[in-house]
């Protein structure tokens, strides 16, 4: 290889590792205000406009209110929450998935974007009741009401997680949807990667329907 060449090589490379590193994780929430093939944008609730591409490799899910007493036993279950002094996990809001979604990114994570706040992604073994908010998937294995709270027990392959759901926190449902969810005026959580020119490239998109809004 000529100089030259290697030169260039080596220049694109480091072009590329630029780019690669100054990609960060991202994620926003509020309201599509303008939709142009692959390109969105997003009104964020402190009135920010944010740039949004999406590609084939972006999942596209709907959420539709539920109410709480479909946390029951067996229910595989997604909980967005926030570690309490006591060790449990205070539930701001809880995502039931669809039999065919049982298993998917079962453990227990913080989320890119939320400082203190984390996913985890389990079975239910038990549940009873207290309060507290935070993020857990899993399967529920029984449930009990106390005090207007639900206080659910995760388990995944290597862990455990309780996590305290009152009775204010959003429940819903989800289901797999395609790009015609994604109109103009509709609310949408959006997980991704901003990239050095701002704009975030969307790996996860979750539409509200029914007035499904998660609490700010």
């Amino acid at each position: 290889m000529k100089s030259s060449q290697r030169a260039a090589a080596a220049l694109l490379s480091g072009l590329l590792a630029c780019a690669t590193a100054e990609a960060a994780p991202a994620r926003i929430d509020g309201v599509i205000a303008s939709a142009n093939q692959d390109a969105y944008v997003v009104t964020t609730a402190q009135g920010r406009q944010e740039r949004i591409s999406i590609d084939d490799r972006t999942r596209i899910s709907v959420r539709t209110p539920a109410a709480h007493s479909i946390l029951d036993h067996g229910a595989y279950v997604g909980v967005t929450a926030t570690p309490q002094a006591d060790g449990t996990l205070l539930a701001s809001e809880v995502h039931v998935f669809p039999e065919t979604q049982r298993g998917v990114g079962e453990g227990h994570h913080p989320m890119n974007g939320l400082p203190g706040t984390t996913m985890t992604n389990a079975a239910v073994k038990s549940v009873t009741v207290r309060a507290h908010p935070m993020s857990t998937n899993a399967a529920v294995a029984a449930s009990t009401e106390v005090a207007g709270a639900r206080q659910l027990t995760l388990t995944y392959p290597d862990g455990t997680q309780t996590i305290v759901v009152p009775d204010n926190v959003p429940v819903v449902t989800t289901a797999t949807a395609d790009r015609k969810a994604l109109a103009r005026g509709a609310h949408v959580i959006v997980n991704g990667e901003r990239g050095a020119d701002g704009a975030i490239t969307a790996a996860r998109i979750s539409v509200g329907a029914n007035g499904s809004v998660p609490p700010i």
